[in-house]
């Protein structure tokens, strides 16, 4: 058996990106840009204000106070979308919205709440230094900048960004194709009567929304009995699309068919056992030329797998920036044995303190036991034959973006 990180660098050497396509803006959120984006113009494109006031050359406002105001000529008034015609000059001031450009001459702006009305004018209570309450053209992006890399994953900040641009329509890479199917004659389709020593199909449904999560998309391909003829033809029309994952069939019993029948198909098989726990099976493969990934069928042992080496393959596909999960030290506040000489990847809760994170177990680790996977933030990783003890550290790799939210515990 190889290590995790042995089989991770394997499998990301043998993928390779996807085509890609142009689409609507907002159909590009969750996507990877396909594309450089340069700025045709500045954000914001000229100096506007900042927010509901007073335009005005600051040197007018020198001296200014609530006890002493200075008395500034009101002349006009600009809002957003409007350009006010004409050249601020000194002893003047201009009613500005939020938005709206500066008018020439004037190079401050003072908030409403710091002028008071008057029938002479508009009294300056305060004073204001140059560009005060101005914002510059072109000080959030300057026109010919690359904004965005291709690679950046489009947040809702990113197609804000995109839209603020003027771009309708940019590049990004196609969301692989993942067939997928889970192996053992116990298995039901959805049309079938429940019957003893029957189960429902579940790695094929949890393992199509790790693909959709991962920016995939998955095709899912119904579950197939333990036959090699079967498992052959389901190999073969997997390989239509860009990856394919199967589940089950991968350790050594009677009925674990599936390496023996890549082994006929004539694939490369690149990777057979990893030392960890769960998912010690996992078996990587290229069939004409497409990535098979043979999971494990235990439930906990397949979509862990998957976390560890098909999602970063996935990623690479797509040409994103970072292919692996981020990781954070969280404190223990529980003892976390690893009997087994192998590294172990258990599932935790984590728990934002104001120190950092906590983490506890879901409860029974058993490879089969859904519901620890169902409550899991994180995957704690645990080296072989240690023992963790409450208010240690422990290095676990995040299931999201960031820990779910949870409420401070004022520790």
């Amino acid at each position: 058996m190889i290590s995790v990180e042995q089989a991770q660098q394997i499998v990301l050497d043998s993928v390779e990106k996807v085509g890609w396509e142009y689409v609507e803006l907002l159909d590009a959120l969750g996507r990877v840009l396909a594309e450089d984006v340069i700025a045709p113009e500045p954000i914001p494109p000229w100096d506007n204000s900042a927010m509901d006031g007073f335009a005005l050359r600051a040197e007018d406002s020198r001296g200014a106070s609530h006890e002493q105001p200075v008395m500034l000529r009101l002349i006009g008034t600009v809002g957003a979308g409007q350009i006010f015609d004409g050249v601020l000059e000194n002893g003047q001031v201009i009613r500005i919205m939020t938005g709206a450009p500066l008018p020439r001459g004037a190079d401050a702006v003072i908030r409403q709440e710091d002028t008071q009305a008057s029938d002479q004018g508009v009294l300056i209570l305060r004073q204001v230094g140059p560009g005060q309450n101005v914002r510059y053209g072109g000080e959030d992006v300057k026109a010919g900048e690359q904004v965005l890399p291709t690679g950046a994953f489009c947040r809702p900040g990113v197609i804000g960004l995109l839209a603020a641009l003027g771009k309708r329509r940019v590049a990004v890479y196609h969301r692989p194709r993942a067939g997928i199917f889970a192996t053992g004659d116990e298995l039901l389709r959805w049309d079938e009567m429940p019957a003893p020593g029957k189960i429902h199909n579940s790695n094929s449904y949890a393992l199509g929304a790790q693909v959709l999560q991962a920016g995939g998309l998955p095709v899912l391909l119904g579950p197939v009995a333990d036959r090699k003829d079967l498992l052959a033809r389901h190999l073969r029309e997997g390989v239509r699309s860009d990856l394919l994952l199967t589940s089950g069939g991968v350790s050594v019993g009677d009925f674990d068919l599936m390496a023996d029948t890549l082994h006929e198909l004539g694939a490369d098989v690149r990777v057979r056992g990893v030392h960890m726990r769960p998912g010690k099976p996992f078996t990587f493969a290229l069939l004409e030329g497409k990535p098979v990934f043979a999971l494990p069928g235990n439930p906990i042992s397949c979509m862990v797998t998957f976390e560890l080496f098909v999602r970063p393959a996935l990623r690479k596909m797509q040409d994103q920036r970072s292919v692996f999960h981020p990781e954070i030290t969280a404190t223990t506040v529980q003892p976390i044995r690893n009997k087994d000489r192998r590294p172990a990847y258990l599932r935790v809760i984590l728990t934002p303190t104001r120190a950092g994170y906590t983490a506890r177990l879901t409860g029974d680790q058993g490879s089969a036991m859904l519901h620890s996977m169902a409550y899991a933030d994180g995957l704690a990783c645990v080296p072989g034959e240690t023992e963790i003890t409450p208010g240690s550290e422990v290095r676990v790799l995040l299931l999201g973006d960031e820990p779910a939210a949870g409420p401070l515990d004022g520790s």
